[in-house]
């Protein structure tokens, strides 16, 4: 009897739990949420910290890693701190992370007039003056004329090479001057908008992005780091609960909809569920998992957006020496220029492949005296984070010795690294671009990629955030924040 009597009292638990928390799976318990966000960059963030400000707290944010920020991910670096992702905000009068920001002292605006040096082989033929003179300037400034781009409404390859070749006509221009010049150019234009080449960028998408008023060069007293804990509320004495609110080292598998109910899988085996889902995933993640991780299917249209959105890649690499040993006229820039004949020939002496060839520029890291900072874009950024510290030192040290070894003797250097973002499963790149495709098939940011999918055509069930769904802020934190914002704000608004 009392065998009996158990058994029953155990039918009764098991159909309560059932009914309480659904079907368990794999052991795990039934966690349902109002709001489960996925990603824990400032995308993730910022659409935390709204809803959890208007009051609605019953939320979980799945992050992959075991950090919060993403791609704004501040680290020490010997005795100083270096940023492996997001390192300036980019303009002020707009831009929603220098107001939020500026009021607690934690931004200054770099000088941006000081001098760049551009070097060049001992034996080479490129003309310095006439590069620091007039041509340099003038050819970058092709990148900014919007109107010429959109009106082209072609490749940036393309686009730059004919306006290059108008502005060299009938000028006193030699071709290996202007060789290096236009190299240079488009290098620097690679490694800004982190293009693997000029040819896969589209001119029309490009200029779509809103450049906020004053200096793109506003730096961080601190690091990048200190945004997140003012998003935060950290130095308010309020800080919203977000860390709390996290559930780090949880790698989104599935993410099933039925209803208006979402069902979230994680690769650990956990299960989550949510009234509504946000997904900040960078477009990286989007492209390599897009198809596999929603049931049912994305739209047809949504995955050809997320198919011909370009996602390209920027990787920087640090070198830290003995001393500082160039001098102090250098002040900003080592800006490296190369005919073909002389690439050639240093392919040709080079221990380590000449993969530096591709290296625009070193920059020195303000109040890190002993720092070189240097920036690499496309399939060399990739094949950099593959190489063992010792060959990275030394193919750094082989280009400067190449350009500067003649007249400056280089310091031992102590310490080396760099950023991986290719080779990080959770980022798969640095940020999104809109490339020629996306151009011709007019799909844009706002009118597919950031569309929500909806049940009963009214409730947004799956939201999309992320940089790269913004319509004229891509690539920036403050496209990520705003987005963010955006889907907080659906949310609320629902």
């Amino acid at each position: 009897m009392k065998r009996i009597l158990s058994l029953d009292f155990l039918l009764a638990i098991t159909f309560f739990t059932i009914t309480v928390y659904g079907n368990v799976k794999d052991g795990s318990t039934r966690e349902k949420y109002k709001v489960i966000i996925v990603g824990a960059g400032i995308s993730g963030i910022g659409a935390a910290t709204r809803l959890l400000s208007n009051n609605v707290s019953d939320i979980a944010i799945l992050e992959a890693s075991n950090r919060l920020g993403g791609r704004v991910y501040t680290a020490p670096f010997g005795d100083f701190l270096i940023e492996y992702g997001a390192q300036w905000v980019h303009g002020q009068g707009g831009n929603p992370v220098y107001e939020i920001a500026e009021p607690y002292n934690f931004l200054y605006v770099q000088n941006g007039d000081k001098s760049t040096n551009f070097v060049k082989h001992s034996d080479s033929k490129i003309n310095i003056s006439v590069v620091s003179s007039w041509l340099f300037d003038e050819a970058y400034d092709i990148f900014s004329n919007v109107n010429d781009m959109m009106l082209c409404n072609c490749s940036m390859e393309h686009y730059f090479n004919n306006k290059f070749n108008e502005l060299i006509k009938n000028k006193n221009v030699d071709e290996y001057t202007a060789q290096a010049v236009a190299e240079f150019a488009k290098k620097g234009e690679r490694a800004e908008d982190a293009v693997n080449n000029l040819e896969e960028e589209g001119s029309w998408g490009t200029v779509q992005f809103f450049n906020p008023n004053g200096s793109l060069t506003v730096a961080w007293k601190t690091g990048y780091h200190a945004f997140i804990n003012i998003l935060m509320g950290k130095y308010e004495g309020k800080e919203l609960p977000v860390k709390q609110k996290t559930k780090f080292n949880k790698v989104v598998q599935t993410i099933n909809w039925t209803g208006d109910e979402v069902e979230i899988t994680c690769e650990d085996g956990s299960h989550y569920f949510a009234d509504h889902v946000i997904v900040t995933v960078s477009l990286g993640v989007l492209k390599f998992s897009a198809k596999t991780m929603f049931n049912p299917p994305l739209p047809d249209n949504k995955l050809t957006a997320i198919e011909s959105l370009g996602f390209g890649l920027l990787n920087k690499m640090f070198i830290q020496f003995e001393t500082r040993w160039w001098p102090l006229d250098f002040e900003y820039m080592i800006n490296f220029l190369w005919t073909n004949e002389d690439k050639q020939r240093f392919k040709n002496e080079s221990k380590y492949g000449g993969w530096t060839t591709e290296i625009p520029y070193f920059h020195f890291v303000e109040n890190q005296p002993r720092i070189l900072e240097g920036w690499l874009s496309g399939d060399t950024a990739r094949l950099m984070e593959t190489l063992p510290d010792d060959e990275l030192t030394g193919a750094i040290i082989e280009l400067l010795s190449w350009f500067v070894g003649n007249q400056y003797s280089i310091s031992k250097p102590i310490n080396v690294t760099r950023s991986a973002w290719s080779s990080n499963a959770f980022v798969r790149g640095s940020y999104s671009f809109r490339s020629l495709k996306s151009d011709y098939l007019g799909y844009s940011a706002a009118n597919v990629l950031a569309e929500p999918l909806l049940f009963n055509q009214t409730n947004p069930v799956i939201l999309f955030a992320g940089e790269a769904s913004s319509d004229r802020s891509f690539g920036s934190v403050q496209g990520a924040l705003e987005t963010g914002w955006r889907e907080a704000t659906r949310i609320l608004n629902f």
